[in-house]
Parts: structure tokens; sequence; C-alpha cells
């Protein structure tokens, strides 16, 4: 299910029409600052056919929920990434979709270096974690949550989370810095990869920059 309860870290693992479905609740978990962490294998969704091949229609049609969102290019990138989605997750206090090319990416069929959950935990923000999980549902600590507002509370209510995500790309960047130092592969917010004189450019995500990568080669 894509519902991240308070006190509860979860994750799910969905594409297409499925991610679409959780639509509602994405927002009503972004808005409650829970760190849940959606896996997309991004694929297109069905219209005037079905169809559920690769395509990012489905991660795109979320973009308004508040979730933030990391794309990966290769099954390396998501070995190495995935860590970053729920590490960054737990210190922003912010969701995730964490997304891959369905039937490329989704489907390959690689060898990768795998990354040691011990060389993980030392990454997570117990500190936050702790305060995530005090946040959970407990008849012994009872608070007031799913009120109705009118629209001038609402708004001063809904500003009030700006601050969280201002500060997710410094957060993200940061733990790319250290998953880079446990595998020695290099990822930024932006990379750059080509010559340095280059008068023009492409700009993508997904496994296409792959391709471009040897094409450029």
């Amino acid at each position: 299910m894509g519902r991240c309860w308070p006190g509860a870290l979860t994750t799910t693992y969905t594409a297409s029409q499925g991610l679409l479905l959780m639509i509602p609740n994405m927002y009503k978990i972004a808005g409650e600052l829970l760190p849940g962490v959606f896996h997309v294998s991004a694929r297109t969704l069905a219209s005037h056919t079905l169809c559920i091949f690769g395509d990012h229609q489905d991660v795109m049609a979320t973009r308004q929920t508040g979730f933030a969102m990391l794309a990966e290019g290769s099954v390396q990138e998501v070995m190495d990434l995935a860590g970053v989605a729920h590490l960054s997750a737990i210190k922003a206090h912010v969701p995730f979709v964490n997304f891959f090319d369905g039937f490329r990416t989704s489907h390959e069929i690689q060898k990768v270096e795998a990354m040691d959950q011990e060389d993980l935990r030392p990454l997570i923000d117990m500190e936050e974690l702790a305060k995530f999980r005090r946040n959970a549902m407990n008849p012994d600590k009872p608070v007031t949550r799913g009120t109705a507002e009118n629209p001038d509370v609402f708004f001063q209510h809904r500003e009030s989370c700006n601050d969280y995500y201002t500060a997710v790309p410094a957060i993200v960047e940061d733990y790319m810095n250290k998953i880079s130092e446990i595998t020695g592969r290099k990822y930024g917010l932006f990379d750059y990869y080509g010559a340095k004189d280059a008068d023009r450019v492409i700009i993508a995500m997904g496994s296409v920059t792959e391709a471009i990568r040897e094409t450029i080669d």
C-alpha cells in the first residue's frame, strides 16, 4: 500500500496505473512530511489502449503531489542511489519517488556491485529517525490531526513546509557524496559528461543517458 503511517518507515514498489491510484494518498503523505519512498519503474499509462512499456508518463503525473523525485539511468545507479532516497527522506522529512526506466532498466540483466547494508547504517540520521518515530500515533500522547481549516490558516500552514523542500537538494547531494565515498562512483544533482568546450548540450535523465554517453565516446 502507498500509505506511510507516522512511526513506521514505509516503502512501496509500483508503476504506471498502480502509481496513479496512489496520488490522493501521496498528497497526504507529503503534506504530513512522512518520509516514505516509492520505487517506481517508470512506464506508459493506458490511454486509447493498454501499454505499459518504457515512458515517464506515470512519474510525471505525480510531480504536483509534493514528493521529491530522484532518477537513475542504469542498474548500478539504482543500486547506489536507492539508498540516497531513503536516507534523504529521513533527514529531510520529505517523501521520495525514486524512479528508473521500466522495461529498460527494470528488466535489464546486469552485474552490479552491491553495497553492504552495514555501510549504509552509519549514514542514517538517528536523531531525525527518532524524531519521526516520536510522531507516531500513540494513545498515551493524543494529538489533533486531520482537521478542517479556513483558507487563511490553511495557506499559512501550507507555506510553513517550504523550508523542508528548500533543504532537500543539499541533503540529497550530501548523501550522494557519502555514497560515492563508499562506492568510488561519483554522483551529483547534475552530472556533465563530454567536451569542456561544447557549444551544445543534451539535458536528459533515465537510461537514455547511457546511450548518449556511448554516442559521445
